[in-house]
């Protein structure tokens, strides 16, 4: 089996490049929160000693948890509040990084309570960023963006600005792990807002490379590019690991993968590799850098090494126990094997991905793999396909659960902030005479914003109403045409066959007799009126003739069935079929109701099957064309098929007939795929959804159950 290279080496937006942000971004030095003023009395108390001797880097975690759990026990019995808050502050930040998680949420939700009682904001907005890197910890995203959002809002009340500025840069992380790019863009750019002006050149390095990843990933290639390189100017004005340079540097080699700059990105993946000591220091960058660079040399077609670049990938891997990445990696190996024409091994590999995507909840490779390996095992093509559906809808539903909530979170952010100010501003307004008044006048602002907004919005409610009337009236009357055009239909074949019982029963019996009244005529001796009589009667037979065939022909038309949907998918395959030596399969389920289906979709289905038809008929040099009906509880899914010489759909240009069959299935809001290969034939997929505002409520954890 021929593999082109092209047909599977699609570009991945994937999120390794958060392999490299996540662990950078959100292991912060203890020293950066404000100092607990711990009086000097109590700094070399027991307490104290406890948490300083849990840092000891040579304790097993059972043992530092051992000596954590005695400093919190201690410090339950202490009477001074003051100093308890301040204690359970520091157990806080330290339990937030261990694996004794109840323990954490009680510490966490007890210093909460106890610098509410002090009133100590500061404290406050530690313990919630300390929440919040549990819940990162935990994967939890939107509880931990939530702790993040508390404690950026309360860091920015006590003016606390870097502070501020990383819990954006945090809930920017999080959004890009949502594909929120727009969101994350929003959050990084109000983190270097803070920045810029402390000249944080290591925070505004990490802000850059967010910017860069989350631009690269709205395709904004120029940008994405120009970004990395003022993240690796801020790098270099201060003292830097050159890993982190080649983080960077990883990043832009993808940036150049995803907009098929294949030679740009090697050459920074070989920098990658070139760094010193880079295998030593991080084997886990490494190995990405070197699956990278043996995926862009097979996009390149610069098959030499390969091999050897692939098994050492993924044996670091292993050995470092990066399961997410390798899955990648098995993915990009399964490639190099069907494009070597080793279709076993590609099939082996690509399994391998799937059960590490599964393990690893990595859905992107997983959806890519799927779609691989249908083409591999085409025996289970349907399979595969009806699994990616499945996964697919469910991801885009629980994304935007995702990007609500947070969405939610900010509006809450910005009503804080407002209220804020509106705060400070009554602050002012108290020194002044006319507070009163001006009270007054905000209240009437107020009120009449309100009436605005109430009226706007029920102005807007009646447009949706009158839209979705209209919608519905267009649809009755599309219906109605239907049933009229029937009815005509109708018309004209009783009227076809009221012509055909005149002719056959009136005019042609005349005319029959007038032929035997000539024919005894003709029985008469004179050979001029045996000739004269033998000349009308052969016209007399000739117009016998051709009223029987118009009778005939009328006739049939007139007791033809009136076609339904699938009929007409059948006449048409069968019209066509008689002037050419292609055999036609139409495969449907009989019990499914298919005129059910909305008349913008029959309509516009039929068209596509046409075009491809005629297409296979006059191109494809086909001796088999197949059409497929499936339909699911959401979904009218069809497939048009034949075995004909294919073409090399990359190098081709889009035709008329494709852009007809992208506009129409744009007007049904569905999705269309066309896979052809030389020599292997062409096939047409479409998914067309049967309701426009579907929704599915499966969650993220269900959704291999649900496949």
């Amino acid at each position: 089996m021929n593999f082109r290279p092209m047909s599977f080496f699609k570009v991945k937006k994937t999120n390794l490049l958060l392999l490299f942000t996540t662990s950078l971004f959100f292991n912060c030095s203890e020293k950066e929160f404000p100092p607990q003023n711990l009086p000097e009395s109590v700094e070399t108390d027991s307490i104290v000693n406890w948490i300083a001797e849990s840092n000891n880097a040579e304790l097993t975690e059972d043992q530092r948890l051992y000596i954590l759990s005695k400093a919190y026990i201690k410090g339950t019995s202490v009477e001074n509040d003051s100093l308890k808050a301040r204690y359970f502050s520091l157990l806080s930040t330290i339990y937030s990084s261990s694996k004794d998680s109840l323990r954490f949420r009680k510490i966490n939700k007890q210093s909460i309570a106890l610098n509410k009682v002090r009133n100590d904001t500061a404290a406050i907005a530690q313990n919630f960023r300390d929440l919040g890197l549990f819940f990162n910890t935990y994967s939890v995203k939107d509880s931990a963006y939530y702790a993040f959002s508390e404690a950026q809002k309360l860091f920015e009340s006590v003016k606390y600005n870097r502070l501020s500025g990383e819990m954006f840069l945090k809930m920017a992380i999080i959004q890009m792990g949502i594909k929120d790019y727009v969101g994350s863009e929003t959050s990084t750019t109000r983190a270097i807002e803070k920045f810029k002006p402390l000249n944080d050149n290591l925070n505004l390095f990490k802000s850059y490379n967010v910017l860069g990843i989350a631009l690269g990933a709205l395709g904004e290639i120029d940008q994405s590019l120009a970004y990395y390189n003022e993240a690796l100017y801020y790098l270099k004005q201060e003292p830097y690991d050159d890993i982190q340079e080649a983080r960077i540097i990883n990043n832009i080699g993808i940036v150049y993968r995803n907009s098929k700059q294949y030679k740009k990105a090697i050459e920074n993946f070989q920098q990658v590799l070139n760094s010193e000591y880079i295998e030593l220091k991080r084997p886990d960058l490494f190995a990405i850098a070197t699956s990278n660079l043996a995926t862009n040399k097979l996009y390149a077609k610069d098959t030499l090494g390969i091999d050897h670049l692939f098994t050492t990938a993924i044996t670091i891997k292993k050995n470092e126990n990066e399961l997410a990445s390798l899955a990648g990696t098995y993915y990009n190996y399964g490639e190099y094997k069907a494009y070597a024409e080793d279709t076993l091994e590609a099939i082996e590999f690509s399994h391998k991905a799937e059960n590490l995507s599964i393990q690893t909840n990595n859905y992107e490779i997983l959806l890519e793999t799927w779609a691989f390996l249908a083409k591999l095992e085409k025996e289970k093509a349907p399979q595969y396909f009806h699994q990616y559906i499945k996964l697919e809808d469910s991801l885009q539903i629980e994304e935007r659960k995702q990007q609500n909530k947070f969405a939610r979170i900010r509006f809450e952010t910005d009503e804080f902030i407002a209220e804020n100010v509106a705060l400070e501003s009554q602050k002012d307004m108290l020194s002044k005479q006319k507070q009163m008044w001006i009270g007054v006048a905000a209240a009437f602002f107020l009120l009449g914003l309100s009436i605005y907004i109430i009226i706007n919005q029920r102005a807007k409610n009646q447009k949706l109403l009158f839209d979705q009337q209209q919608q519905a009236n267009n649809q009755e009357i599309f219906n109605l045409m239907l049933m009229q055009k029937q009815k005509v239909d109708e018309v004209k074949r009783m009227e076809q066959k009221r012509i055909s019982e005149e002719l056959h029963d009136g005019i042609l019996g005349k005319m029959l007799g007038a032929r035997m009244v000539l024919t005894g005529l003709n029985k008469r001796s004179s050979d001029e009126a045996i000739q004269e009589k033998s000349k009308a009667i052969s016209s007399l037979q000739e117009i016998e003739n051709e009223i029987r065939s118009i009778s005939h022909e009328l006739s049939h038309t007139a007791y033809q069935k009136i076609n339904n949907f699938t009929d007409s998918i059948e006449s048409l395959l069968s019209s066509i079929n008689k002037n050419v030596d292609i055999q036609t399969m139409f495969d449907y389920n009989e019990d499914e109701d298919w005129d059910s289906l909305a008349g913008d979709i029959k309509i516009n289905v039929y068209r596509i099957i046409q075009e491809t038809f005629q297409n296979a008929i006059k191109h494809s040099k086909c001796s088999t064309f197949i059409v497929a009906f499936d339909r699911t509880d959401t979904h009218f899914n069809v497939i048009t098929k034949d075995n004909g010489i294919g073409f090399n759909f990359d190098k081709g240009r889009n035709g008329i007939g494709i852009r007809n069959i992208s506009s129409r299935i744009k007007k049904l809001s569905g999705k269309w795929h066309l896979d052809s290969k030389v020599g292997q034939g062409t096939t047409t997929s479409l998914k067309i959804p049967l309701y426009k505002n579907s929704t599915n409520s499966a969650h993220t954890k269900q959704l291999l159950e649900n496949v």
